[in-house]
């Protein structure tokens, strides 16, 4: 009787031990998701702000003209921009959370794409009408992004994902309150 009463302490402490793993152990599947998410968009974003950075070197120049900023646009900025856009499509997050984030950025980068094939269409037709629509299509693209930046940085929130200049951190690198530092 004494051995019985001994094991079933021993499997009821043994019980509760596992159970207290399991809860401290519990994992967020959605963190782990978007940190994922960031860490993949880290290396594709730096696609996109080549393209713009390009594009705007030319909008902003004096001494560029329409005929250069086409030839960048077909050589360079819309191939790059495209590039972009079909590694932004391929990444699969696996949580509903972040397949919704995505999704808006998705929007954003489709909208940007036709905002600069429009550019490059008014440019080719010379026509003011098709510049105001891409003009347009540039406003709308940048309020998606601006939507999409906000909805990422509440469920990073909520997940205890602190970003910091749209990058994630290294392996290794950790914060001092246990929080993930992405910038």
């Amino acid at each position: 009787m004494k051995t019985s009463l001994k094991r079933l302490t021993l499997l009821a402490a043994l019980t509760g031990l596992i159970c207290c793993m399991t809860a401290c152990g519990k994992s967020d599947a959605v963190k782990d998701d978007l940190y994922s998410y960031l860490t993949d968009m880290t290396d594709i974003q730096e696609l996109q702000r080549e393209a713009i950075n390009e594009y705007n070197s030319y909008v902003t120049s004096e001494t560029s003209d329409s005929q250069q900023l086409l030839q960048a646009l077909n050589d360079s900025i819309i191939p790059k921009y495209e590039t972009y856009v079909s590694e932004l499509n391929a990444l699969a997050p696996e949580t509903e959370e972040v397949q919704e984030v995505k999704a808006v950025c998705v929007n954003g980068a489709n909208k940007q794409l036709e905002a600069l094939n429009k550019v490059a269409e008014a440019i080719e037709a010379c026509d003011t009408d098709i510049l105001s629509e891409a003009d347009a299509l540039i406003a709308e693209a940048e309020g998606m992004f601006a939507d999409y930046e906000g909805q990422l940085n509440i469920l990073a929130s909520e997940h205890e994902i602190t970003l910091v200049n749209g990058s994630v951190p290294g392996p290794g690198d950790t914060s001092s309150d246990d929080t993930t530092e992405a910038e």
